[in-house]
């Protein structure tokens, strides 16, 4: 049985196309998964002597690129002359202004095609909270050029939730008062 010349063209072409989709949606091998990053902001990973996410270059590094865009954005609004405190003042990743982390967990790891949930809860050294949910924090990863990356943090304060993104939403507007 002889297979047509352009059956043939189509099939590879027909495959060529199935093995290219599959390798750009999936993470470079070399690429941390979302869980080894989480592990890595817990365990020491931040070099920069700074809560996560407030170094601009640590940012552009963890971060999806709408989210950073919209970090910086936030930040320049918030801290036009750049000699305060930018459009988030806390550290997310221990939902407080400096809590140490005592241990953490992770109690859901996620992966469905390019988005991930990891879901931590900590405990944390000399520090109370009001609701218990305060100490779990959920990051939200998307892959991103073959990179997993944060596209959103979230928590709850008093039990209260709060995302990252809804937080510098609000702070990316101009707020700027006109004169009466």
């Amino acid at each position: 049985m002889m297979i047509a010349r352009p059956t043939l063209l189509l099939c590879g072409a027909f495959l060529l196309s199935i093995a290219s989709t599959l390798l750009f949606a999936t993470a470079r091998a070399d690429a941390p998964a979302p869980l080894d990053i989480v592990n890595g902001i817990y365990k020491g990973g931040n070099t920069t002597g700074m809560a996560f996410g407030l170094d601009p270059k640590e940012r552009h590094q963890f971060f999806s690129k709408s989210t950073a865009d919209l970090w910086d954005k936030a930040d320049k609004i918030s801290n036009p002359n750049g000699d305060e405190i930018g459009a988030i003042d806390f550290d997310i990743t221990t939902n407080s202004q400096g809590a140490d982390v005592k241990s953490f967990s992770i109690t859901s790891n996620k992966i469905e095609d390019k988005a991930a949930i990891v879901v931590v809860k900590l405990v944390l050294d000399n520090w109370l909270r009001n609701s218990p949910d305060d100490d779990i924090i959920r990051y939200e990863f998307v892959l991103e050029d073959g990179r997993w990356l944060i596209n959103d943090v979230g928590s709850n304060i008093d039990g209260k939730p709060w995302t990252l993104l809804g937080l510098l939403e609000i702070n990316s507007r101009d707020r700027t008062r006109s004169k009466e």
